[in-house]
């Protein structure tokens, strides 16, 4: 029954009693002062209407306010609990024994506010599970300026630190020794703009903004450089990455700076995430979908990982090496492929490596 329904109800059930109540004691009260002489020196028909109509105003009144206490214990109690929620004491308000029947129920008419209890209930445990919620995210986002601000100034340092070795007077380089510096400046300049590149894309798509422009490409041959971009990063070396597919070419409308960016993020994540030698399978199909799959054979995530993999402030890992990234590479890479009207699922677990699978609409 509905909670309006189950008070109306109560309401006019006691009512209806105490109206039968109120009618006996007033008849047998009209009786008795029938047989009593006068008191206030007029009509007997009328001192008897008098004295009733008393009667029953002072019940209706002593049980009005008795009814506004017993119905209104419950009202306080839920108060007390809004009042712990403000204070963010995330538990039900204490409730007196006297208020609990020897079944550990609760007694009339606090049994009438069942449902407005379970909904306090559910409500109190939804804010404790948010307020959990946010005191893991803070904790991310503290260790995640941590790792930004750390991986921002490893690059300027290298760059400063060549840069004032080759304008010192105290030594004279030779131009092997220059051009060595210079491109480790340049390398570690590219590493910085890259950095730069994914906190500024984050921002864009937190405003749900990406740049995205597509236009018809041939997808076989735009994943075939994708791949070999990967394998020709110094950091794929040791690693064993294929290409496969059977089709010969696929036209697909995509943005190829985006997609390519996306893709390159979860290639290269299989690549620094694993030990030396693993093997990363790169696999093409088409059927009501197109499908492309990153498998491959390396130590897998555990849960925590899996479950906080697109998190934004996470900066996971599968190995105990540090990533010099911002911890956005997968996080970019979902919501680019999410802007081309794709899908991604990641399925991992741990010493049996990873597969991820990649879905896109045939008209996209």
């Amino acid at each position: 029954m509905k909670f309006y329904l189950r008070i109306g109800f109560y309401i006019l059930t006691r009512l209806f009693i105490i109206g039968i109540v109120l009618s006996v004691l007033g008849l047998t009260l009209g009786v008795f002062t029938y047989n009593v002489p006068p008191i206030l020196g007029i009509g007997k028909v009328e001192e008897n209407v008098i004295f009733i109509t008393l009667f029953i105003l002072i019940s209706l009144f002593l049980y009005a306010i008795f009814f506004i206490w017993y119905m209104g214990k419950p009202l306080i109690y839920v108060m007390g609990w809004i009042k712990n929620l403000a204070n963010k004491e995330y538990q039900m308000a204490s409730i007196k024994a006297t208020e609990i029947k020897r079944n550990e129920k609760l007694k009339r008419p606090y049994i009438l506010y069942q449902e407005v209890f379970d909904h306090m209930q559910r409500l109190t445990d939804a804010i404790k599970e948010n307020e959990i919620e946010r005191e893991k995210l803070n904790e991310f986002k503290r260790e995640w300026g941590a790792g930004v601000s750390h991986d921002l100034k490893t690059p300027l340092t290298y760059i400063k630190s060549y840069s004032a070795m080759l304008l010192t007077d105290d030594y004279e380089w030779n131009d092997e020794e220059k051009e060595r510096f210079i491109t480790d400046i340049q390398k570690k300049a590219s590493h910085l703009e890259e950095l730069i590149n994914d906190l500024n894309l984050s921002f864009q798509m937190d405003s749900e903004k990406i740049p995205i422009n597509k236009t018809k490409h041939h997808f076989v041959e735009f994943l075939r450089r994708v791949v070999a971009e990967v394998a020709n990063d110094p950091r794929s070396i040791g690693q064993n990455l294929s290409f496969s597919t059977s089709e010969d070419d696929i036209e697909l409308s995509f943005d190829p700076k985006l997609l390519g960016r996306a893709l390159y993020n979860l290639l290269i994540n299989a690549v620094v995430h694993n030990p030396p030698n693993t093997t990363i399978n790169i696999s093409l199909f088409k059927d009501d979908q197109l499908r492309l799959i990153i498998k491959d054979d390396g130590i897998g995530m555990d849960e925590k990982t899996q479950k906080n993999l697109f998190n934004k402030y996470y900066r996971g890992g599968t190995t105990e090496q540090r990533s010099e990234g911002t911890g956005l590479g997968m996080l970019i890479a979902r919501q680019l492929i999410k802007a081309h009207k794709g899908q991604i699922d990641v399925v991992s677990k741990l010493s049996e490596g990873t597969c991820i699978h990649l879905t896109f609409p045939l008209n996209n």
